[in-house]
């Protein structure tokens, strides 16, 4: 995302992969304070990178309250990075903290959810319960990828988690199955 060039914020960029905890402290403040969207990657590549506890910390609510614009457009791009995959669950966690708006990239999730871990499908079920609206036709794709996920998926608590999202997807479509599989005697 193209803006401005703010040289003190590209010295805070290099500065947050500093082993002196000083000055990878102070580059989070000078992060959070002036900071934009082409701050996502950055953090998140040095969350990959620490260790440290209150540096994680830091990090994770900075990202989990980021307003920025384009912020969606870049955790959506980091979802793609595979030098970001160790991080995925909190890229896609900061869109609903941040309650930014997901629609968008509902099929991005969607897939995430389905080549992700349990953790990952549970972060996408919990975006997309929390989006008001959502693409019908990203939404009408994510059933029937879903649907092909959960007969090839051997997690237990993953299929679980792919099965909830399924139920979700299906609800926003109109195509609501009884919880018991019998038919709704009130149709």
């Amino acid at each position: 995302m193209p803006e401005k060039k703010d040289p003190k914020l590209d010295q805070a960029f290099a500065a947050l992969l500093s082993d002196d905890d000083a000055k990878a402290l102070q580059a989070l403040a000078t992060i959070q304070e002036r900071g934009d969207a082409r701050a996502i990657f950055p953090l998140l590549e040095a969350l990959t990178k620490t260790t440290d506890h209150a540096r994680q910390q830091r990090i994770h609510g900075m990202l989990f309250e980021v307003k920025a614009k384009d912020a969606a457009a870049e955790l959506a791009r980091a979802l793609e990075a595979p030098s970001l995959r160790t991080v995925r669950k909190t890229v896609i966690a900061a869109f609903w903290n941040a309650g930014l708006d997901a629609r968008p990239y509902t099929a991005q999730l969607i897939q995430a959810a389905i080549d992700g871990d349990a953790e990952e499908a549970f972060e996408v079920l919990t975006v997309i319960e929390n989006q008001e609206l959502l693409n019908e036709k990203d939404v009408l794709r994510g059933i029937k990828a879903v649907s092909g996920a959960i007969t090839r998926n051997t997690d237990e608590y993953k299929g679980a988690m792919l099965g909830s999202l399924l139920v979700e997807l299906k609800a926003r479509v109109g195509k609501d199955e009884p919880a018991t599989g019998q038919a709704d005697l009130f149709s």
